[in-house]
Formats: structure tokens, C-alpha cells, sequence
């Protein structure tokens, strides 16, 4: 079997593990590390050639052929916007009824930030679910900062951030909760979800060495922990048990008041005939 053949069959019983697990919709930079772990890839840039560029082109292939579905993979760089409208305000109503929901969080919801695009798109239906917010700031993104998620926050508010554990990672950290606490006037409560010292070592998270090129004469040369280097899985338990731990009252009561007030409001509109 060739190369590329080899791993479009690795990639296809990982991601039926990924299935059974419960961590489907995933994507690349998951998958990369996973398989790296497993020893099944390298890290090492070989050539001209990104380390991750196999395993990206088998990704196409098993889906091109049939033997994955596209959605099981999401892709955090590219999105729609639909602008169109209803044939009429009563109609839009009458379709959004099942869409409609409540805040369980009584206009408190936390925010979770994280460092990367990649760990947003795995994390974003746990976000869904539980009815708070979340945003990737990608990097030291200080524009988006200031003109997006700053101002959606107030003093006091709750951020959970999950990022990279290294040198950069935390001056991203440093420099995002900074920004936001200057523009929003007051503090926040501020708590590192993941990565951590501790997960880390209960975990036992390869460590790499990386460089940061912002620095010269070799002081930009440190170790990291990435946030791809946990289970998917993993961490999606943590949020979720941070989530749940947070609410002020169970979904499962909100969902109730929510199905009864659906039908209530569908019925009224049912009587404007």
C-alpha cells in the first residue's frame, strides 16, 4: 500500500474512534496531533513540504470517495453570510419559533476564549449547548479586542480562557485580558481552563520546543505544551463540567419552560389567520 494509502485508512478508523467517542465534528490540527502521539506522523518539516500536507490531501480523498462525511470535519477559516428574508413578518415568526431560545445564564453568560481557530470549531456546539458565548482570537489579535468581543463584556464578567501552555501562549493571555479589562473599565473573572501545569503532568502532554522569532541571540527558544496535544475528548469533558458547574439552574428545566412557551407564542400565531 502506498504512503497516502496507509493513511487515508489511519485517518478513517480514527475518526470512527472520533465517532464513538462522541468528538465528531473534529478537524485537521486534532487529527495531526493524534496521529503524531500515536507516533503514525512526525512534526518535523520535511523538505519544502509542511508536515500536516499529507495528512490534509488523504482528508480530501476519504471524503471525496465516500467513506467519511464532509460535516465530520469543520473548518474554522471560511463561513456564509445569508442575508436574505421571509416571504412575510408573520412567516418569519412562525419558523424561528423552533430556534428560540432562553437564557439560562439570567443575562450572565460566560465567555470562552480560545487561543486558536481550530480548538473553537471542536469546542463551539459544547458552547451551543450550554447557551454561552465564544470567540478564537487567533493569535495577539488586538483590532478584534477592541471592537468585537470588548464590547459584548462588562466588569465582572466571566472568561474562560483555553489556550497553548508556553511563553507565547501566556503573554497572549496577558496581552488579551489586559485589553479587555482597560476597554470594558473594570476586572473580570478570569480562569485558565487548559491548558495547565497540572493537565499537563496528568495527562503526561508531549512537550516541544519552540522559537519565537521576536526575540534574537536565541532567547525566543522555549518549551510549549499545544492545546492540540490533549484529547479532543478531554477537553470537551472540562468545559462541559465547568459549564454545568456554572449554571444557575439545570438545562434540563430551562428546556421545559423554553417547549412550553414555543407552543404558547405558536398557538397565538396560529389564531392571526
Amino acid at each position: 500500500m502506498s504512503k497516502i494509502g496507509a493513511l487515508r485508512d489511519l485517518l478513517v478508523a480514527l475518526l470512527h474512534e472520533h465517532v464513538r467517542d462522541g468528538t465528531i465534528p473534529t478537524n485537521a490540527r486534532f487529527l495531526y496531533y493524534e496521529l503524531v502521539q500515536r507516533g503514525e506522523l512526525k512534526k518535523e518539516r520535511t523538505g519544502a513540504r509542511r508536515p500536516d500536507q499529507d495528512l490534509h490531501t488523504a482528508l480530501t480523498n476519504i471524503r471525496d470517495d465516500g467513506r467519511i462525511p464532509w460535516e465530520w470535519i469543520v473548518d474554522e477559516t471560511r463561513s456564509i453570510e445569508n442575508y436574505t428574508g421571509h416571504t412575510s413578518v408573520r412567516q418569519g415568526l412562525v419558523e424561528s419559533i423552533p430556534y428560540v431560545t432562553i437564557d439560562p445564564w439570567r443575562g450572565d453568560p460566560p465567555m470562552v476564549i480560545t487561543e486558536s481557530r481550530s480548538l473553537a470549531g471542536v469546542l463551539r456546539h459544547i458552547v451551543d449547548e450550554y447557551r454561552a458565548r465564544i470567540a478564537s482570537i487567533n493569535g495577539s489579535c488586538t483590532g478584534f479586542l477592541h471592537t468585537k468581543v470588548a464590547p459584548t463584556l462588562k466588569p465582572g464578567d466571566r472568561i474562560i480562557y483555553l489556550g497553548d501552555l508556553d511563553l507565547v501562549g501566556d503573554q497572549i493571555e496577558d496581552h488579551t485580558r489586559a485589553v479587555l479589562e482597560q476597554d470594558v473599565g473594570g476586572g473580570l473573572q478570569w480562569e485558565r481552563l487548559a491548558l495547565t501545569h497540572r493537565q499537563v503532568r496528568q495527562y503526561d502532554l508531549p512537550v516541544i520546543t519552540k522559537r519565537d522569532r521576536r526575540y534574537k541571540d536565541g532567547r525566543g527558544v522555549h518549551e510549549a505544551v499545544e492545546t492540540e496535544a490533549i484529547s479532543q475528548g478531554v477537553l470537551i469533558d472540562i468545559l462541559k463540567a465547568r459549564l454545568k458547574d456554572l449554571l444557575p439552574e439545570p438545562l434540563k428545566r430551562v428546556h421545559g419552560r423554553e417547549l412550553r412557551q414555543r407552543r404558547k407564542v405558536a398557538a397565538l400565531l396560529e389564531r392571526t389567520q
